[in-house]
């Protein structure tokens, strides 16, 4: 009887220590749906703050060198990941993931 009870509060002990499924994301506000409208435009809107000062440096599996920042929106949360080629006159706007309206 009291094996019982220590294993079903061992039980009881190992869910409350899984990880909570977080909560409900959060829509993208509307200037992330505006600049998911247009990806190719050179600025930041004003609500997203640079994660990090220096850009990472990648090459693409063709050779080609980009670089990458990493922006967050003040107001939604939603991650942006920029991508800059040199000599290219356009970047690449992408969220890190889907845009939920």
């Amino acid at each position: 009887m009291l094996r019982r009870r220590v294993l079903r509060h061992h039980a009881d002990m190992k869910s409350d220590a899984l990880p909570t499924p977080p909560a409900a994301t959060v829509p993208a506000c509307a200037r992330c749906r505006a600049l998911a409208a247009d990806a190719r435009r050179r600025e930041p809107h004003a609500g997203l703050a640079l994660q990090h000062t220096a850009p990472v440096t990648e090459q693409c599996e063709a050779g080609v060198a980009y670089s990458k920042l990493t922006f967050v929106c003040r107001d939604c949360g939603t991650e942006w990941r920029l991508y800059d080629r040199a000599g290219e006159p356009f970047v690449a706007w992408a969220p890190a993931r889907p845009l939920t309206t």
